[in-house]
């Protein structure tokens, strides 16, 4: 009874708040009009320190925060159309400003040509900041296909049955990486591999990408780093969007996006999205069908609403409904019991409350809770082998920040998570049930424009694992006008869920063995705790009038504790257990970014991962990661909107789990071969209205040979899909149109 109350009171009060602004110095709103008493507030108005780079821009309800500058008092806030002001600031009282109208402005030319994917030099923890026009480079059908021109994600397919695709971070796995919706968890638990899916490209508005532990205000969990996605606000949204995307798989999709403002200060937004894909195709000519067939249904609805007095409040509900069938050609439409067959149904449910307050008396100081649910039900089958899960979980987060100083700046706070997990493997029964209560507090300390320390600590209690102390440092030093170094470290843990995590492993006739030890833990095993320590350089520049920016960071996360997964010790065997010995990840990377020629970006990237393992006979190279990888996108713009899209990379040879003590007929090389993929796409837009797009993915039709052992075979005890290092199905041609209406 206890376990249903708190579903059911998680599910019905699901949970967020946004109110977590970033530590500023003075606070102000923006306004439009000639009475104050009816006056609007103005979306994007600029305002910076007159004679710096320092700025910002006026929110949904025109207000502001910006940090103190030593080189000047006098703000200006500027909009086009509008007469601009200037405001000598003298002391941190809260700023109001009226703009007017200037009507002997007929044209306004926009020089400035936002760039796609944007690093702030601010923040003291770096973020990529991918915009909407970067998403639109590609296909961009959901958040895992959303990466492909994103040389800091690795994104590769999980097997050779279901068409999953993985991301990897820091040569780490994706459930090492924190996936948040509007800093609200969301991908985690039986979501691991598929949630990614379950968020449709055209639904983002952008993506925040961090590497390295984030903050303590967003929970414990982060290890490899965290990947915020912002869905589309209905308060800013256009009215209607409507992209339809088809390609040569007979893959048919199509989004619906509606936003409405109700009354000034009430507006709704609904996000409709559905696919289907029925033909089987076996271009291996393996007998396995190269995708899963099936179809897919989610629906979103969200409102919000704010006021004049710091107000603001969200609430919102998500369902998701997927049912695919892969296998053997044939069995999606016979289900014949005679061929090896692949269905897997799940339904999601979503919802979530935000409310968040900035103190009109003091804009300094704000508050703000979250609330959300989820309920996943998923059920499966792989071959003879069944596999059922249930999921729900609660989540809770209150913050108060305060700013008592120009210097210092501090959030306070507490959470609580509480997950139910139900799963069947055949005769297998793993249940447990997780309470974390938590508080936290963060620091952040600004002496001047040059330096930024943020000190994070929370602590948490595991109704399994006992208390434990989350640490998290960033430091930020500016040495000149556009350089910025940066360094982090901290401390992350979590609970592996191993079979949702690792659903690969059932696409074969792998027996799954746990060894477990009798501690009362999930499946029998320790929690995941590992250490991430990283440095980063920011350096942009203008040369022959246009911008760049060049970045290069080194990071190394060490495993105190963590769950091994071990396809080398048996080919016929899968095995999880403790780690005994080292574990560990290093990464470097360097990107530059420049316009070479106007309207033309240029995205250079290389990336080095040193990934090992410690297994029951020794270390090894972990499995499955690329050591090196060349990136190259390249983007160019007409005066009269037609785009061109350009990404190659290049993937070194890869380890492979060992397959000798196979008959011959079912071995492999130990090593994949390196191979290049190349992506290209041409976009023509109408006035921002209307979108044709033309792409193809792999131009060089690569594909990787033979990816099922024992095809030939499926139920005997070689047969193995998961052993997936390249693309099965090579070269694919897709098109689409998008329109929107303001």
């Amino acid at each position: 009874m206890r376990v249903l109350i708190i579903q059911i009171v998680f599910l019905l009060f699901p949970l967020f708040v946004a109110a977590q602004p970033a530590p500023k110095n003075i606070g102000g709103r923006v306004l439009e009009g000639s009475d104050h008493a009816h006056a609007h507030p103005l979306v994007g108005a600029n305002i910076y320190w007159a004679g710096t780079t320092l700025g910002t821009v006026s929110d949904t309800s025109g207000y502001f925060t910006i940090d103190l500058s030593a080189e000047s008092n006098l703000l200006v806030i500027s909009f086009a159309g509008f007469n601009a002001d200037t405001v000598e600031v003298i002391n941190n009282d809260f700023i109001e400003v009226t703009l007017f109208q200037n009507l002997e402005i007929e044209q306004v030319e926009i020089v400035k040509r936002w760039k796609t994917t944007t690093i702030t030099l601010l923040d003291p923890m770096k973020a990529e900041i991918l915009g909407e026009k970067e998403l639109m480079k590609a296909a961009c059908c959901n958040l895992s296909e959303s990466f492909e021109t994103n040389a800091s994600v690795d994104v590769s397919f999980t097997d050779a049955i279901t068409g999953t695709k993985q991301i990897q971070m820091l040569g780490l796995a994706g459930p090492y990486s924190q996936i948040t919706r509007e800093n609200m968890p969301d991908i985690r638990g039986l979501s691991a591999i598929y949630g990614m899916e379950y968020i449709p490209g055209t639904w983002i508005e952008s993506i925040q990408l961090n590497k390295g532990t984030g903050s303590v205000v967003n929970g414990f969990e982060s290890i490899a780093g965290q990947i915020n996605v912002e869905l589309r606000k209905p308060e800013t949204a256009d009215r209607v969007f409507l992209n339809v995307y088809g390609n040569e798989d007979s893959r048919i999709e199509a989004n619906l996006n509606l936003a409405k403002k109700v009354s000034e200060n009430l507006s709704t937004g609904i996000l409709i999205h559905a696919r289907t894909q029925r033909t089987e195709m076996d271009r291996n000519n393996d007998g396995f069908m190269d995708k899963p067939v099936g179809d897919q249904y989610i629906l979103l609805n969200r409102w919000k609403l704010s006021d004049y007095h710091g107000w603001e409040s969200q609430i919102g509900l998500k369902a998701t409904f997927n049912s695919v069938k892969g296998g053997q050609m044939g069995f999606s439409e016979t289900r014949n019991k005679d061929l090896w067959g692949m269905e897997m149904e799940t339904r999601r449910l979503e919802s979530w409350l935000k409310i968040g307050k900035v103190f009109e008396n003091n804009p300094t100081q704000s508050i703000g809770m979250q609330f959300s649910g989820v309920n996943h039900d998923q059920q499966s089958v792989f071959g003879l082998r069944d596999y059922t899960g249930l999921q729900n979980s609660g989540y809770a987060n209150i913050i108060f920040q305060s700013q008592p100083s120009v210097y210092h700046t501090y959030k306070v706070g507490a959470s609580f998570q509480y997950d139910y997990f139900r799963e069947h493997l055949d005769s297998l029964r793993f249940n447990r049930e997780e309470f974390v209560p938590g508080a936290f507090i963060e620091y952040a300390f600004s002496p001047n424009d040059n330096v930024d320390i943020v000190a994070g600590l929370r602590g948490d209690y595991h109704n399994n694992y006992g208390f434990f102390a989350t640490p998290r440092l960033h430091v930020r030093y500016t040495p000149a006008e556009r350089s910025v170094f940066r360094l982090s470290v901290g401390r992350g843990q979590r609970t592996a869920s191993i079979l949702a995590e690792n659903n690969t492993v059932m696409a074969s006739s792998r027996n799954i063995i746990i060894l477990q030890q009798n501690n009362g833990n999930p499946y029998g095993l320790n929690e995941e705790i590992a250490w991430n320590f990283g440095a980063n350089f920011t350096q942009k520049f203008t040369m022959d009038y246009r911008e760049g920016v060049i970045t290069a960071d080194l990071y190394h996360t060490r495993f105190v504790n963590q769950v091994v997964v071990d396809r080398d010790e048996n080919p016929q065997q899968v095995l999880f257990y403790n780690l005994d010995g080292e574990s560990f990840s290093t990464s470097f990377q360097v990107q530059f970014d420049y316009e070479v020629l106007r309207r033309l970006d240029a995205r250079l990237a290389y990336r080095w991962y040193h990934v090992q393992t410690n297994y029951i006979f020794g270390i090894l190279d972990k499995p499955m990661v690329s050591p090196h990888r060349a990136f190259m996108n390249l983007a160019y713009s007409t005066r009269n909107h037609w785009m061109f899209d350009y990404t190659v990379q290049w993937q070194s040879a890869k380890r492979i789990p060992s397959t000798a003590s196979n008959p011959e007929t079912y071995r492999i090389n130990e090593t994949s071969p390196d191979f290049f993929l190349m992506n290209a796409q041409i976009t023509k837009q109408w006035r921002e209205k209307f979108d044709v797009y033309v792409g193809v993915e792999n131009i060089l039709d690569f594909r990787q040979e033979n990816p099922i052992i024992a095809a030939d075979d499926p139920f005997g005890p070689y047969f193995d899909a998961s052993l997936t290092w390249g693309p099965i199905f090579g070269r694919m041609v897709y098109a689409g149109i998008r329109l929107r209406i303001k």
